[in-house]
């Protein structure tokens, strides 16, 4: 088959690749009919290293990149129960064990694997489980891992729900955001963009939305967010709570200055949640978040745990997804796809790779 390979940072190449076989008799092959490229990918593309043992700068074997994924079924194993040969499903972007007890209930993120150093992983990441931007893949405990494409649901809400929406939920989740709630969103990339939206699909009365470009900010505006520039971010939301500051912060980015700015709009009490990949050393305001009594959470989306309370909300229209693609590209321009969104030309938000 046909792949995007890891060939080391910045060298992701269009090439041949063994097809994917089942390997357990819960697991199926895909036929993939469209797939996109996260902001978590970049880390990989710029060498960076991720937890304690993913050094990207350092040499390692081939693998097919990728965790976001859909496409219809043409094999299964013999355990696989609740899919069949032609369904068009979607994935979870990553997936743990599969047998554990969180497994079992869909926080594929907290895999109980973890605790003996061997954390649930995404595919597309590692040699050893290979993602999706490819003709064919396999997934693991495809039971869990998988789901339909339900009625109601577009292509690029499926995709979404593979990772950036069901992750944009998780924050809005973690961050405690209730009716009423007023709540900033800091980073409008694909993920930051999909917690705004659903923090205002659950009721909350305002929502800023703060990045440094303007036209990914502005995507706000389909579904009511206020689109802000960070330098204005911390006067208006003062200005706008009397200058007691806001209930929820979701951080979409990662990176110290905008944590620090997070804690700064927060109220005494408030709520931060971090879903931005954060690299070692980066720094957090500790002091002040204690002084404040912040609740704080950071980590990574149970996928699959999200689905049943982000379907309905997307079956419904309250949850869209407008704008989040700008750009469509073939496998074989894969490529350039990564270096596009990489380097945000164009106005790229993100990129559909479509076989």
């Amino acid at each position: 088959m046909k792949a995007l390979v890891f060939n080391g940072p910045r060298n992701i190449q269009y090439e041949s690749f063994d097809d994917p076989k089942i390997t357990n008799n819960s697991n199926l092959i895909l036929k993939v009919e469209k797939c996109s490229i996260c902001g978590s990918d970049l880390h990989m593309y710029h060498g960076d290293v991720l937890g304690p043992k993913l050094d990207y700068s350092q040499p390692m074997a081939k693998f097919c990149t990728g965790h976001e994924t859909i496409g219809e079924v043409v094999e299964i194993g013999s355990g696989v129960s609740t899919h069949k040969v032609g369904d068009r499903v979607l994935i979870a972007g990553g997936m743990g064990c599969g047998k554990c007890k969180r497994c079992l209930s869909g926080q594929l993120n907290i895999c109980e694997q973890a605790a003996s150093g061997k954390p649930a992983l995404a595919y597309g990441i590692t040699p050893g489980f290979n993602g999706g931007h490819a003709e064919y893949m396999e997934v693991p405990f495809a039971d869990i891992g998988a789901a339909k494409i339900p009625d109601g649901v577009t292509d690029e809400q499926a995709i979404l729900l593979t990772d950036a929406l069901a992750t944009g939920y998780y924050g809005v989740k973690m961050a405690h955001v209730k009716p009423g709630d007023s709540v900033a969103v800091i980073g409008q990339g694909p993920v930051g963009l999909m917690a705004a939206e659903a923090a205002m699909a659950v009721g909350a009365s305002r929502v800023y939305c703060i990045d440094p470009d303007e036209t990914r900010r502005n995507l706000s505006l389909h579904f009511g967010g206020i689109p802000l520039s960070p330098d204005e971010a911390i006067e208006r939301i003062r200005e706008d709570t009397n200058g007691i500051g806001i209930d929820a912060v979701i951080e979409a980015v990662g990176v110290g200055p905008t944590l620090k700015q997070a804690v700064r709009l927060l109220r005494w009490g408030g709520s931060l949640s971090v879903l931005g990949m954060l690299q070692k050393g980066t720094e957090l305001p500790l002091q002040i978040m204690q002084a404040k009594s912040l609740n704080f959470h950071a980590g990574v989306s149970g996928i699959v745990s999200m689905w049943d309370e982000l379907i309905p909300l997307v079956q419904a229209g309250r949850i869209q997804g407008k704008g989040v693609f700008t750009h469509e590209f073939s496998l074989a321009e894969g490529a350039e796809a990564f270096r596009l969104f990489d380097a945000r030309e164009d106005g790229v938000i993100k990129t559909m790779i479509t076989l």
